[in-house]
């Protein structure tokens, strides 16, 4: 069956496209062209080149039904042929998420195990109290090093690698100008200026886009941003071309094309679930540009090659194929194999998340809704702002001369939770809300701040400590009961992230929610998430399992105890109930300290690194 290659088709795949013929049942991989030449092939030779030869030629499917298609009319040798082919290269995929305080990048082969990972920190900077800004080119260049440390380490990997897979931080909105530029510091995820817009969206038009979008207005999220630039920075907003989240500005860079993928740009309130763009209404009752908004792309959708700039800059080969990539949680949640509405994802880092993956489109306005990186699931769940940093925030607070180190050192954590252990299961009767920056899902609260309810003269620093265990696992729990109108029902929580290695925190939520919690091993996060959908992408593999099931793998195991069940039922009616007792109280409080606070200066805040910022 000879392969005649076509042009690449830059308007949706920048890969090269091989037909049978002019059937279009077969994909040959553009970067590999170079090479056929680079090995003395002539141009007719490449147009003409049977099948039966796999030497650089890698064949891919199209789609399940082409590759059969492809096997019939060649006598079943397509598969044979790609089989041959990747034995022949042995191919490597590369991927990156670029995170709140660092970018992670991987190497992996199509089985999953990594070849090497590395990690390169920046910070963010808070000029004003509730702002959180980075500069763009902080993650080009944290993804630069990264890549070039990775292929200093293994210069045999370089011409191995097939393609590459970018994840991030959701909604940031970084802005740029009609030459790609950034006008100014994105503007993070964990800002909270934009509150009064994210209200008078909510007040205006909050029922219609959470109908569509499966979100309600909140200034975590993009839109509220776009009208703070808008409406405070006229000149920045006059200059913008587009704005893109940070997965999409890695992308760009990559690329040289503005895209965003289905899972990173479905957590914005444009976003229209069911049908996976850009709500043209949305838009125009939030009163927002439609051209300011990126196009939209499947997750594992090849949507470009690495340019000539990005090449000289990261050390990766030019022509190499990047995908449109994934949200950070999403790709983490694939690594792990987190793919069944029997599973609930909890990511526990800085912040924390959960997340139960739906088949179709389930829309709770209180949670948060946005595709999943694997086809045909939609997560559905919430994110927590003080997840692991409660635990440091407490830790700092309640640490004594004499402990093994002040402060936030594992050796203090290990020290305060032998301490909590100890303690009675509801902390001597103390209950904390854990709204230490606000609070994302369920109750979508800029304004919300920590509480301890219950304090009394025999409190002791371990019931500090656990109340705030018993807190965050409250606060995880809510967001799971939120799902149940969905006819969620999720069997076990798949965790990952620095705090699970907290066992006693681990048992408390086991505990606090009823279902077993399963530890899993780390051995690549959304990294490898990114990886497995660039190999997926190319047509490297057929099915996400063939790279998941090899690196899926339980650490720990901890199961609800039946006897506090009860108790942690009858806590969690008095936790639910707290928050409206003071919500009006606690947004009084939040405007009279945010006063006096705008008359202080900035500051510059670090976070350490763990999966799901």
């Amino acid at each position: 069956m000879p392969i005649i290659i076509l042009g690449g088709d830059t308007a949706r795949r920048s890969y090269w496209k091989a037909y049978d013929g002019g059937s279009g049942l077969a994909y040959l991989a553009g970067q590999f062209v170079p090479r056929l030449r680079q090995e003395g092939f002539g141009e007719s030779e490449i147009r003409q080149m049977p099948v039966e030869n796999p030497a650089w030629a890698f064949v891919f499917a199209d789609a399940p039904d082409s590759q059969t298609a492809v096997d019939r009319k060649s006598g079943g040798q397509f598969e044979a042929t790609r089989r041959a082919a990747r034995e022949t290269m042995d191919p490597l995929v590369l991927g990156l998420d670029v995170g709140t305080s660092s970018t992670k990048g991987a190497i992996a082969d199509l089985e999953g195990r990594l070849l090497s990972s590395t990690t390169s920190t920046y910070h963010y900077a808070s000029p004003h109290p509730g702002w959180a800004e980075q500069n763009p080119e902080d993650w080009w260049q944290a993804v630069a090093s990264v890549s070039r440390s990775l292929l200093s380490r293994h210069p045999e990997a370089g011409p191995r690698i097939a393609a590459v897979g970018v994840s991030g931080q959701g909604v940031a909105a970084a802005f740029l100008d009609a030459n790609g530029r950034p006008l100014r510091p994105a503007i993070l995820w964990l800002d909270v200026r934009s509150a009064s817009q994210a209200e008078r969206l909510n007040s205006r038009s909050g029922e219609s886009i959470a109908a569509v979008s499966g979100k309600c207005p909140a200034a975590y999220n993009v839109e509220p941003k776009l009208l703070w630039v808008k409406e405070n920075e006229p000149d920045i907003w006059r200059k913008t071309w587009k704005f893109t989240t940070t997965t999409s500005y890695v992308v760009f860079r990559l690329t040289g094309r503005a895209v965003m993928n289905y899972s990173d740009g479905g957590i914005l309130l444009a976003y229209d679930l069911r049908r996976n763009s850009w709500s043209k209404e949305l838009l125009e009752l939030m009163e927002l540009p439609s051209s300011f908004f990126p196009e939209l792309a499947p997750c594992s959708e090849v949507i470009g090659e690495i340019t000539g700039e990005a090449a000289a800059e990261t050390g990766l080969a030019q022509g190499t194929p990047v995908v449109a990539g994934g949200e950070d949680t999403s790709s983490a949640g694939l690594a792990i194999g987190v793919v069944s509405s029997e599973e609930a994802l909890l990511s526990m880092g800085t912040a924390s998340t959960v997340y139960i993956p739906l088949p179709g489109v389930g829309v709770n306005p209180r949670l948060l809704a946005f595709p999943h990186v694997v086809e045909g699931l939609t997560l559905v769940g919430g994110s927590m702002v003080a997840g692991g940093c409660a635990m440091d925030w407490i830790a700092k607070l309640v640490a004594q001369r004499g402990d093994e180190a002040i402060g936030q050192s594992p050796g203090t954590l290990a020290i305060l939770a032998c301490e909590a252990s100890e303690t009675l299961p509801d902390a001597r009767g103390v209950l904390f809300l854990p709204y230490l920056s606000g609070e994302l899902q369920p109750i979508n609260d800029g304004f919300a701040r920590g509480v301890f309810f219950g304090l009394n003269l025999a409190t002791r620093r371990a019931d500090l400590v656990r109340a705030v265990m018993e807190g965050t696992a409250f606060a995880i729990r809510q967001n799971l009961q939120e799902t149940r109108p969905l006819e969620a029902d999720p069997k076990r929580l798949i965790a990952v992230g620095g705090p699970t290695r907290n066992a006693l925190w681990c048992q408390i939520i086991a505990d606090v929610t009823g279902l077993p919690l399963q530890v899993m091993e780390e051995l690549g996060g959304a990294p490898l998430g990114d990886a497995i959908l660039a190999a997926k992408g190319v047509g490297l593999i057929s099915s996400y399992s063939e790279m998941v099931e090899v690196h899926a793998r339980c650490a720990n195991r901890y199961e609800p105890r039946a006897e506090l069940r009860s108790t942690y039922d009858r806590l969690f009616g008095i936790y639910v109930d707290l928050y409206p007792q003071l919500k009006e109280l606690l947004w009084r409080l939040s405007a009279e300290t945010s006063s006096k606070a705008e008359m202080g200066g900035g500051t510059v805040c670090r976070q350490r690194s763990e999966p799901g910022e």
